[in-house]
């Protein structure tokens, strides 16, 4: 019988599974609403039932601290604040305060209060990964240092460096990523790591029309620790899986030729992610993960829009391996209905 991390690793290497891989994440009412519809309790018997084969897994401190919890304000272990906000589906973590707004000298970089990597704590990691052995295990130690940087310097600041003030721009985005390769040292050394199949880092460049800077600032300032980062998962036997959400087509080769392996979440609304067009230009080079699009098909489609646009996606992106189903988001959101929930879960389980 083919385990779950089997069919996942497969598909990564582009063979054919026994059918293709399924992945859920979904935000925090999403998941109380499958528990409440379905009588189920605990995420492991969610992930059963719609047949996931991966596990997210995370260690404490990832972002805010774990001694912020519950509060309306918190602080990132960047240093970033967030407060809580709300809406009517439910509520959300939305940047109040980047330290380096404004900020413009040099100096000021040397002097934020830069994490410690020890500040993370895998200690969960060996029994999570001992009680889902038979699942992908995917873990993240950090979001990327472009991502990062939007956060701690403002999106408008980190875009303005990008633009005039280059040597400001480098110096930001390497203090993190100096960070950044020490936390994910950390995370693949800890006790239990053999476990790890895969290592997962966020970092959004684009809008849903185009990347938000030039290939060229790309190259100069992302893909330096795009490579490193990808190299150490490598290095030590696993495989590697961006987030980017939206119009990512034109950085596709520069993200290729840095080693990824996998990218999520195939926004195939967003301009130039057609899945025809994706699997014939670099499926041969990259995973695809993700895809089932919540703009319009999960959130205002029937079950039966679903299960045929599920099915339409495994027959192109999944054509000879090298295709993961799931949310076109990371997260699915509260407006999708859980009856085209379940109908996109069903689908992918079934259809062949």
């Amino acid at each position: 019988m083919v385990t779950s991390k089997q069919r996942v690793l497969a598909t990564v290497n582009h063979t054919v599974a026994d059918r293709t891989p399924i992945t859920f994440d979904g935000q925090q009412e999403v998941y109380d609403a499958l528990y409440k519809h379905l009588g189920l309790k605990t995420r492991e018997e969610l992930f059963d039932f719609l047949h996931c084969d991966t596990w997210l897994m995370v260690p404490k401190n990832y972002g805010a601290v774990e001694t912020d919890a519950g509060k309306r304000e918190k602080f990132t272990i960047w240093g970033w604040k967030t407060q809580t906000a709300t809406y009517s589906g439910g509520q959300y973590e939305e940047l109040a305060w980047s330290p380096l707004a404004g900020k413009d000298e040099l100096s000021a970089i040397d002097k934020h209060p830069w994490p410690d990597p020890a500040i993370q704590d895998y200690s969960q990691f060996a029994s999570v990964i001992a009680a889902h052995k038979d699942r992908a295990i995917i873990t993240a130690s950090s979001w990327g240092a472009y991502f990062i940087s939007s956060f701690i310097r403002g999106m408008e600041g980190i875009m303005m460096d990008f633009a005039i003030n280059h040597a400001y721009a480098e110096k930001l985005i390497g203090a993190i990523a100096e960070r950044m390769l020490l936390m994910e040292e950390r995370m693949l050394t800890c006790k239990g790591a053999e476990g790890i199949d895969i290592v997962y880092m966020a970092d959004d460049y684009c809008s849903q029309r185009a990347p938000l800077f030039s290939p060229d600032a790309f190259k100069r300032f992302v893909t330096p620790y795009l490579r490193k980062v990808v190299d150490k998962a490598h290095k030590h036997g696993k495989k590697f899986l961006l987030h980017v959400c939206g119009a990512v087509r034109p950085l596709l080769p520069m993200i290729i030729d840095c080693g990824v392996d996998m990218l999520e979440p195939i926004q195939i609304r967003a301009e130039g992610m057609e899945p025809a067009g994706l699997k014939r230009d670099f499926g041969k080079h990259i995973c695809f993960y993700g895809g089932v699009d919540l703009q319009q098909v999960l959130c205002l489609g029937t079950p039966q829009t679903v299960s045929d646009e599920v099915k339409r996606l495994i027959d192109i992106l999944g054509k000879d391996g090298g295709y993961v189903l799931g949310p076109g988001h990371t997260y699915i959101q509260v407006d999708a209905p859980i009856e085209n929930i379940l109908a996109m879960y069903k689908t992918a389980y079934e259809h062949r």
